[in-house]
């Protein structure tokens, strides 16, 4: 009796802290996903335990929890369709839950896969006539069904290609591109405007993102140009005239192509006379251009296309109103050589004068009302030079050049005087 107390005695001690499980779970079976609008839903068979369902992506190691249900629940969950990450292969896993909290047996569904469309990146656009937005070509790779015949599969026309719009102030505009399209033309809207494309399946729309690289994207911002400047309303012959002209747009960093273009009345049609590269980050900028003649000037902003990795820029042509401006000739002398000699003796006169043409000026003296006719100066190709005697009266006189008014090229020079120089004789 002893002997047999002491074998029990070691048997207590060998299995102290051992118990028998009071419960023991079966593992869930026919683990079942499927659409339900928007969300997958997750069914199987259990014994009525309670479950957590867990959503895995095979070779990625990566699982999260997607959702718990108690014991005698319902063996279903809805998990929304946008907590799937864009991958090839997912699993739905259910395990049992112990009443300790513990996990138990599992089941799994099959694979399936929920990718979504790559995002479409818009290669060229072109602003049209009458303000609509041409989108000429875009890059989308198609995305291979690595797992095709999967329970969550959908035709691929339900997959679907969009342009969006948004104009500040006002509702975002979204617009279906047919199915195969190659190009895609976007309504004229109020500026500034921008314009991005989107791709969908019945996962979700994709993201600016390739997945794991940098983000991706580029959008057609069309804006607004507008052109203003300043032309002095005289100018000298041949003399640089002035112009500063000012360049607008609600778009940043853009350099469109500006043209200088003059005429010479309105009747005329309009001819290039210079070509500027235009900016609006530093609006102001000189047109040089030399006054010939009496002309009409504007400017000429051409529609302007700037494409970068980020962005396709577009912004339509602009004019400035017709300003005028006039033209005196270009006068050099340096007045009477010698200022200042005896009554009888020779002085001499040489004068230059642009436009460069055979014209009659005159020398005119003031006799201290008025100007007075002196002497006819006959210039060839511009340039006159004479000698005359200085004569009495005794005293200091002024003097002055007056050239008439000609055509050049048939535009107008204004008669133009040189400021007075004088003569003293004694």
């Amino acid at each position: 009796m002893r002997k047999s107390i002491a074998i029990s005695s070691a048997a207590l001690l060998l299995t102290a802290g051992l118990s028998t499980p009071a419960w023991a779970a079966e593992a869930p079976t026919d683990v079942q996903v499927a659409w339900a609008g928007d969300k997958v839903r997750v069914t199987w068979q259990d014994s009525g335990d309670a479950n957590e369902i867990w959503t895995s992506y095979p070779g990625t190691g990566f699982v999260e929890t997607s959702g718990r249900t108690v014991a005698g629940g319902a063996n279903e969950l809805l998990i929304d369709r946008s907590r799937f990450m864009n991958r090839d292969r997912v699993l739905i896993r259910v395990l049992v839950r112990t009443p300790e909290g513990e996990n138990g047996p599992s089941a799994t569904s099959v694979e399936f896969d929920a990718r979504i469309p790559v995002y479409p990146i818009i290669e060229d656009a072109n602003l049209l006539a009458d303000g609509s937005v041409q989108l000429v070509r875009w890059k989308q790779p198609v995305v291979a069904d690595t797992n095709p015949g999967d329970p969550l599969d959908r035709p691929a026309a339900d997959e679907y290609l969009g342009a969006q719009v948004v104009v500040p102030g006002r509702p975002t505009e979204r617009m279906l591109i047919p199915a195969g399209s190659t190009s895609y033309t976007v309504p004229a809207r109020p500026r500034p405007a921008t314009i991005t494309l989107y791709a969908g399946n019945e996962w979700r729309e994709s993201f600016l993102s390739n997945g794991d690289g940098p983000w991706l994207e580029r959008k057609v911002e069309v804006g607004t140009m507008a052109a203003s400047f300043v032309v002095p309303a005289l100018g000298t012959f041949s003399q640089q005239l002035g112009i500063e002209s000012t360049l607008k747009s609600n778009l940043t960093n853009i350099s469109p192509l500006v043209h200088l273009q003059a005429r010479p009345n309105s009747k005329a049609p309009w001819k290039t006379y210079g070509r500027y590269d235009g900016n609006v980050r530093e609006p102001s900028f000189d047109t040089h251009i030399a006054s010939l003649g009496e002309r009409q000037y504007r400017l000429w902003v051409l529609p302007s296309k700037q494409v970068t990795q980020s962005a396709i820029k577009l912004t339509s042509a602009a004019s400035t109103s017709a300003k005028s401006s006039k033209t005196i000739a270009w006068i050099y002398t340096r007045g009477i050589v010698a200022s200042k000699a005896r009554a009888g003796r020779m002085v001499g006169l040489k004068v230059q004068v642009q436009p460069a043409v055979d014209m009659k000026a005159a020398l005119q003296r003031w006799d201290g009302k008025q100007w007075r006719y002196a002497r006819e100066l006959a210039l060839k190709k511009g340039v006159v030079s004479i000698q005359f005697r200085a004569t009495a009266p005794a005293g200091t006189t002024r003097y002055r050049v007056l050239t008439p008014a000609v055509k050049v090229n048939g535009l107008p020079v204004l008669a133009t005087s040189t400021s007075y120089f004088t003569l003293t004789v004694y």
